[in-house]
């Protein structure tokens, strides 16, 4: 249940990011918000890919 409020969190973390490059009249802002939205999003993805039981590489799908 903690995964899906990290994800959750992280989720509105990266809109955050996106309101903050909207908003921004500084280069430095815009960068930032947009940073803050890739690692957001990225973070949401991992956690997917890491309890939907996506396998790494194939040496661990066969044991070795």
């Amino acid at each position: 249940m903690g995964q899906w409020i990290f994800g959750a969190i992280m989720g509105v973390l990266s809109l955050f990011g996106l309101f903050i490059a909207s908003r921004s009249h500084d280069q430095i802002f815009y960068a930032f918000g947009l940073l803050l939205f890739l690692f957001g999003l990225g973070f949401v993805f991992w956690l997917i890919a890491r309890n939907t039981g996506h396998p790494r590489s194939r040496s661990e799908q066969h044991g070795h």
